[in-house]
């Protein structure tokens, strides 16, 4: 594929208050192998008071051939500042990649290698956890921040897409009106999975690109057992009432009394796990958690991940 054939990217990032993993992320992409000429930054900061202005400043002075075009969503939610990119970006692709990762210098050309030969509308890779020091051993084995993996050419199904490491052809993104991603989601998360899900309603085919790694970085005030539980509550309550909006009562609260059992059972066994290791008690309550988050569903909770 020569340049001038090369289809045109512009990579979407959200960002809120974090500086540094935005520079990061920003050098990476100045080293892609990708041709610079070819694709577009889009940074749009959640922030009002415009945190991020300063990191802009700063990589337009050490790369003045990456094109970086920096604006502010004043309305606080992750799917307004998605949206928001969307509406910006002016390439044939659109790669999503979050804040606090950053890429290997072959992400997009493989991304797109991928998408080209096996003509999909959408390219998933994984995002790898880099754990600080600090980390106690206990996080790293419960592999709660840790993602499936699949073989590059694995086609795969709307649960495992995330917009944390995905490229998708611009007229698939752009045609889901009155927005892609749903505001209503835009305190709690799941925005992404809801749209993938669409997306695979539509009639979208969706692949793994395995050698396209983003790396992220997994804080240590998140590697609690407090946050790894509201997560797995609030992800499991966003997802299950997605999932209930197209099934009849009877069914929804069929599958909360199915949580409450799933709930309870897990939360014993995390009890039994204990003198294998915490790790293994972890990931039972997890699952307790989202066990629960099938009631907190039925009862129209709105548990918010994004303030």
């Amino acid at each position: 594929m020569t340049e001038q054939n090369t289809p045109k990217i512009s990579v979407c990032i959200c960002t809120y208050k974090r500086p540094a993993l935005l520079l990061h992320l920003l050098e990476s992409l100045a080293k892609q192998t990708f041709p610079l000429a070819r694709f577009e930054v889009i940074v749009v900061d959640n922030d009002k008071s415009a945190s991020a202005r300063q990191v802009i400043m700063q990589t337009a002075q050490r790369h003045p051939t990456l094109a970086v075009r920096y604006e502010i969503e004043p309305t606080q939610g992750i799917a307004y500042a998605r949206n928001k990119t969307v509406a910006l970006a002016a390439g044939e692709l659109l790669a999503f990649i979050d804040d606090d990762e950053w890429a290997v210098s072959h992400w997009l050309s493989d991304l797109v290698e991928c998408m080209t030969k096996l003509e999909v509308d959408a390219v998933l890779g994984p995002v790898i956890p880099q754990y600080p020091a600090g980390t106690r051993a206990w996080v790293v084995k419960s592999r709660f921040f840790e993602r499936p993996r699949f073989a590059t050419g694995t086609f795969i199904g709307s649960d495992t897409c995330r917009t944390g490491n995905a490229l998708v052809k611009e007229r698939w993104v752009k045609s889901r009106q009155p927005a892609p991603f749903d505001e209503r989601l835009a305190q709690s998360g799941g925005e992404d999975h809801d749209f993938f899900k669409w997306f695979e309603g539509q009639g979208g085919k969706f692949i793994w690109c395995d050698t396209a790694e983003v790396s992220e970085e997994v804080p240590l005030v998140r590697q609690t057992l407090g946050y790894m539980l509201e997560r797995g509550l609030r992800v499991s309550t966003t997802y299950w009432q997605n999932i209930n909006q197209n099934r009849s009562k009877p069914r929804a609260v069929a599958e909360a009394i199915l949580g409450v059992g799933i709930g309870i059972g897990f939360a014993v066994l995390g009890l039994c796990f204990l003198p294998a290791g915490f790790h293994r008690t972890a990931r039972s309550w997890v699952i307790s958690a989202k066990g629960f988050g099938r009631v907190t569903a039925l009862a129209e909770t709105k548990l918010v991940g994004y303030r």
